[in-house]
């Protein structure tokens, strides 16, 4: 299967060194599930777009330090693109960021917390559960690392998975977008790194529960066989 991948971001500090970049971290997630997994990088801030919606089998949005709100030509390049992206009908699938910016892009609203950040692996529950999602669960666990979050949702759109701090943790518009706001490409190992790299930024009884929360296991692959499910359009 052949993935774009709309990078809107690259990891921070020393990590992309020692963890390896977005792309990386995608690629390594969805070929543990399907080797055959082939993601091309674009480059959304520096302006690397596709021209055609069709020109891979499916699109993945990266997560980014900007907010979907912020004053940036290249959001406004990328908002048009999920816009087409959407009209075409061609899966697409929104990671943190990446499932704000379809519902921002979409028609919905995207809004700092109002209860700050929100990092460490959170259990979702299951609102909507779907036929691409085998395996079956009824709740997951994945890590967090954000300050906004999405609070109305596109016409026509289904929340599919609620937190105890984000009540849209994840959505489907249709049979072709799907918006997850946790990092199912975070292992603990790197989750840990990005926690403890903003110290002062985190209230400490936060990254405290957060890097608590780290021992608790990881559901991501069970999220990336969600992910290719949607992609396929199984």
């Amino acid at each position: 299967m052949r993935i774009g991948l709309l990078r809107c971001d690259e990891v921070g500090g020393d990590r992309a060194e020692r963890f390896g970049g977005y792309k990386d971290l995608y690629s390594n997630l969805l070929r543990a599930v399907d080797p055959n997994v082939a993601i091309t990088d674009y480059d959304v801030v520096e302006g690397q777009l596709p021209t055609d919606p069709g020109e891979q089998d499916g699109w993945l949005i990266s997560g980014s330090r900007a907010s979907t709100y912020d004053d940036a030509p290249w959001l406004d390049d990328l908002s048009a693109l999920l816009v087409r992206l959407n009209e075409a009908g061609v899966p697409t699938v929104g990671i943190c960021f990446g499932h704000q910016a379809l519902a921002h892009a979409l028609g919905g609203k995207v809004a700092m917390a109002a209860g700050g950040w929100g990092i460490g692996i959170h259990q979702a529950e299951m609102t909507a559960p779907s036929k691409w999602m085998l395996p079956e669960r009824q709740q997951f666990g994945i890590a967090y690392s954000h300050k906004d979050q999405v609070t109305d949702l596109p016409d026509g759109a289904t929340i599919i998975a609620a937190t105890d701090h984000c009540p849209i943790a994840a959505f489907t518009l249709g049979d072709h977008v799907l918006g997850i706001q946790g990092h199912p490409e975070f292992t603990a190992e790197f989750a840990a790194d990005v926690y403890q790299s903003r110290l002062g930024v985190y209230p400490d009884e936060v990254l405290d529960d957060a890097m608590r929360s780290l021992e608790n296991g990881i559901d991501s692959s069970d999220v990336a066989a969600w992910m290719l499910g949607f992609l396929r359009g199984r």
